[in-house]
């Protein structure tokens, strides 16, 4: 009888402890799709100086029936021997007959993803892949969203520039990575939430 009791009581509490832990636990980035991204640069030496570059993934229209899609490249451009504060920004923005846009916030961009990355900090991280840039370097910033173990995400990063050149960036948004510290993609294993491309021109005068 008291056996019965004890098995009875712990299913109960059980139960308990599993819808609390339903209710604490953040929704996961992956349940999202991020179809687009936002990067928002500012010259240090000029605050004024603001532009913002976007990627986004759509539904080719004459194929939507099929659901193939392509994706619009962002092009960059940056001054010669300048430096960019830089913030990233994702998005969902659903398809054209199903916004995600819940409450309202984001009428145009759709469902911002950026405080689930953030809430999720330990298990994300952001990296840039240059191919053909040798005049480039991006490091995170003084004000990036840091992990647990200290390491920036490179939510917010500064970008240096010193000669003229044109190359492309790959970013990554790294699910699980299994290290945060590497020079190539398969240094940090884990996998990719979205991929994004952007066409990089670095001149010496962008008038």
């Amino acid at each position: 009888m008291f056996k019965h009791i004890k098995l009875q009581t712990f299913f109960i509490a059980s139960i308990l402890l599993t819808v609390s832990c339903s209710k604490d636990d953040p929704e996961e980035i992956h349940e999202h799709e991020i179809n687009k991204i936002v990067l928002h640069f500012t010259n240090t030496a000029d605050s004024t100086n603001t532009f913002e570059v976007e990627w986004e993934l759509e539904h080719d229209d004459e194929e939507h029936a099929d659901g193939d899609e392509h994706a619009h490249e962002g092009h960059i451009e940056l001054m010669a021997n300048s430096t960019y504060s830089v913030e990233v920004e994702f998005y969902d923005i659903g398809d054209e007959d199903d916004s995600h846009d819940h409450d309202g916030d984001h009428e145009e961009e759709g469902e911002d993803i950026t405080p689930e990355v953030i809430e999720e900090k330990d298990v994300h991280y952001i990296f840039y892949e240059f191919v053909g840039l040798n005049n480039l370097t991006i490091t995170s910033s003084d004000d990036d969203v840091t992990d647990s173990n200290g390491f920036g995400i490179n939510l917010n990063t500064t970008w240096t520039t010193t000669g003229e050149e044109i190359g492309d960036i790959k970013l990554y948004l790294i699910h699980e990575p299994q290290s945060k510290e590497g020079s190539v993609r398969n240094d940090f294993g884990g996998e990719d939430d979205v991929i994004a491309d952007f066409e990089v021109h670095i001149e010496q005068s962008l008038n």
